[in-house]
Parts: structure tokens; sequence; C-alpha cells
């Protein structure tokens, strides 16, 4: 038979249980301890705490008839003085603070002491010496020989007692530490889990404390809520790959006539801004063959990370400035570039030529008509530094904070040109492979988007 599940206990409950344990187990020990401290005086191992103070009447008529150390009983002690006040002898049982406390006596102070109250009684002996006796109120044991070889028995007790409660704190607290300890561990438990994405099964354990339990039920709740966020999430993800998928599938037919077009009109005897024009063409159905192939790998999960090589700075620099100046021609945008030493590079050629192609396109889009698109390659050290400015309307406060996510577009409604925000989301990703940055900003003329790749050039002396 299933044991049944104890129901949980509030915080506040808890902590009167917890005090209520304790105190009923103090309480407990203490009448335990009261029974076998009197069970000893009955049994005669030890004598009252009063005893010594009514035997001090037949203490003192017996040393007034004769003084006689070895008479006086083993819970007396006892010193004497001559006439001139100076010590002439003593118990052997007292110590320097119990003498101390005798000559207070003299002075007049009867009750002295720690850490019972020392009481004294002055006696005068012939030739005018005193005795005084010395007692205090506490169980002294019956036996001389337990009393002189043995602790104070009172305090010894004392002490045993506040053991015992020391201990029964303890042993409570204990208690409901390993509650409190195990309703932790299933809470963290529950956190793991979910840290570790494990969210189809729901927590098995539960808490004893009524306000983890709720803590550990708004987990589970939000152990759900993830679950089918990421189920969606999936989904979408799915379908988002499937319509890439055909997307990429339908370019292939227009391309092919875009691709087919313009080497049939290559071969046409054509005029030079002709030619410039079909050649552009070309270009850009290469470059679109390319993407789809990419994107083709990408949907089929069989993309793979492009490897660095060694490549010149000024052979990548020529492919930029040639699709610069066939993204800005068409569109009456002026493009500006100087042209950098040529060094030798160790990046992602495809990668980072791509990405700086992107960069490129967005600047010739937004520049506008009689607008300007500035290409700036600098060398610092190891580090490159590519720079696309343009003359258009900036970067909206949106856009500077979001542009680089993948699929986004500050434009309202998806632009008819095939802009679906992925430029710059690649131009970001492709400066992250490189250790680098993609820095986007205004300028007092328009817009900038910064590439730094860190450790790419090979030889910095130039």
């Amino acid at each position: 038979m299933e044991k049944p599940m104890k129901q949980p206990i509030g915080l506040t409950a808890l902590f009167w249980r917890y005090l209520l344990s304790v105190g009923a187990l103090m309480l407990t020990s203490a009448l335990l301890w009261w029974f076998c401290f009197a069970l000893c005086i009955n049994m005669g191992l030890v004598l009252p705490a009063s005893y010594a103070a009514s035997q001090v009447g037949a203490t003192v008529e017996a040393i007034n008839k004769e003084f006689d150390p070895d008479t006086i009983p083993h819970y007396f002690r006892w010193a004497v003085f001559d006439k001139d006040g100076n010590l002439a002898d003593h118990s052997s049982g007292m110590s320097r603070r119990h003498i101390r406390c005798v000559r207070d006596a003299i002075t007049g102070d009867v009750s002295s002491g720690f850490p019972y109250a020392q009481k004294h009684c002055m006696i005068s002996l012939p030739g005018k010496s005193v005795c005084i006796l010395q007692y205090d109120f506490s169980n002294p044991y019956a036996d001389p020989v337990l009393e002189k070889h043995l602790p104070d028995f009172q305090g010894s007790m004392i002490l045993l007692l506040l053991g015992i409660w020391g201990l029964s704190a303890g042993l409570c607290t204990r208690r409901y530490t390993r509650l409190l300890r195990q309703d932790a561990q299933t809470i963290t438990a529950a956190t793991q889990a979910i840290a570790a994405r494990k969210l189809g099964k729901p927590f098995t354990g539960s808490a004893r404390v009524r306000e983890l339990e709720k803590a550990l039920d708004a987990m589970d709740l939000l152990r759900e809520s993830l679950a089918d966020s990421l189920e969606r999430q999936w989904a979408m993800e799915q379908q988002r790959q499937r319509e890439l998928a055909a997307l990429t599938h339908d370019l292939k037919t227009p391309l092919s006539i875009i691709s087919g077009n313009g080497e049939l009109l290559a071969e046409e005897t054509l005029s030079p801004a002709q030619q410039v024009s079909v050649d552009a063409i070309l270009r850009g159905a290469e470059r679109l063959e390319d993407y789809i192939s990419r994107l083709r790998d990408f949907t089929a999960g069989g993309s793979e990370a492009e490897n660095a090589v060694s490549v010149s700075l000024l052979a990548l620099f020529s492919v930029w400035k040639t699709a610069g100046e066939g993204l800005c021609s068409p569109k009456g945008v002026r493009f500006l570039a100087e042209t950098p030493p040529d060094l030798p590079l160790f990046l992602q050629r495809e990668a980072v030529n791509r990405a700086v192609l992107n960069l490129l396109d967005n600047a010739a889009r937004y520049a506008g008509e009689d607008g300007e698109v500035t290409l700036s390659v600098t060398v610092e050290k190891s580090d490159l530094t590519i720079s696309v400015a343009d003359t258009g309307p900036g970067f909206t406060l949106e856009a500077l904070a979001r542009a680089g996510r993948e699929l986004y577009t500050s434009e309202a409604s998806r632009p008819q040109d095939g802009h679906i925000g992925w430029g710059l989301c690649y131009a970001r990703q492709v400066a992250q492979t490189h250790n680098g940055t993609l820095r986007l900003y205004n300028t007092d003329h328009g817009a900038a988007a910064v590439l730094l790749l860190p450790n790419t050039v090979q030889d910095s002396e130039h």
C-alpha cells in the first residue's frame, strides 16, 4: 500500500513547531536532571545545599571547647588569624580566592565570592586569635574522599544540564534543517532540470514546506511554459526551413533565365556602357548562384564552416571595388574607394567577401540618388578594419539597437527588392567568427558600418 503524502506545513507553523519541540525536550531533560539530582541526595551520595549552614552551631560549639582542625567537617573551610591580623593557619582546601574572601569577611563583608556566595562565621580562640569558618550554599559530597578528588558536584550537574539542553537544541535543529535541506535540494534539482532543458517530464519531488511547495509548483508551470514555447519555436524553425527550401528551389528558374540571357547578351556586339551593365548582370547572377547554393546547404543542415586561407588584401579590395561600382552605378550613386597597401591576410575569404558585399549593397540601397558610398580599408598592426559609409538618412534608434539580428529590417514592411534583413546579420556573424565586431553608427552625413577583424594581417610591416 502506498504511503500517504504528508500535507505541507507553513513556515510559521514550522517555526513554532521547532520552538515547541526544543522547549519540550529541554523541559523533559530538566525534569530528569532534577530527579537524578534529588536521587543523589536521597541516597546520601551528596548533602543538601543547606547542610553546612545547619551544622554551623554544632561546629562552633565544638571549636569553642577545643580547636582541633581534624574534627572540623570537610564541607567547612577555616582560617586562623593571630591577634595582629596575620594569617596563622588555614585548611588545605582553601585557595587564594577563598583566603581573600576570608580577609574581606574580617572587614565586615561576610558574603562574597564566585560562583557561590561565601558565608563566614568568626570564632574567638584563646590568645586573642580568631578562627573563621567558611562555607557556601552548595551540595557537597557526603564522603570527604569524594569531595577532595571529584569536581564540584553542583557545578558539574549544572554543566551537565546545559550540555543536555545544547544537545536537545542541536538534535531538533538538525531534524528541521534536514527537512528544509531536502526541500532546497528538490528545488535545486528542478532548476537544474530546467537549465538542462529536461522539460518533457514533470518534477517528481515535493516539498514539505508550503511556501517552497508553491515555489516548486510555479517552477513546474514555468517548465511547461518553456516546453510549449520551445516546441512552438521548433515548429516555426521547421516551417522557416521548409519555406527557405521552397524559396531556394523557386529562385533557380528565374536565375537561370537571367544568367542565360546575360550570357547571350555578352556574345553580342555592345557599346562600352552596355558591356559594363551586362558584366554587372553576370556578376550579380554568379553571386546569386553562390547564395542559393549556400541556402540549399543551410536548409539541408549540411553547411560546414569555411576554413581560413591566406589571401592578398589587394585582391579582395579589387573584388569589393568592382562590386561597389556595379551596385552604385545603376542607382546613380557615386562610389569612392582608396586603394589599400597589398598585405597578406589570413581569414575566411568567401565569408568576409560576402559580408563586405552585403554592407556595400545596404549602403548603395539607402544612399539615395546622387548620394555617395565610401569604402575605406585600413590596417593597424595585425587588425583589419573595413568601413562602408553612405550619405543616406542614417540608422533609426531601433535599427541601431536591433540591426544585425536575423530577419530584422528597419522598413515597415518587407521591401520589394528582396531585402529580408540577412545582410547585417551575416556580417555580424562573420565578425564574431573572426573574434571581431561589427559596429553601426550614424555620421554627420549619413550612416556607417565598420567591420573589425583582429589578428588577420599576417605581416603588418608596410
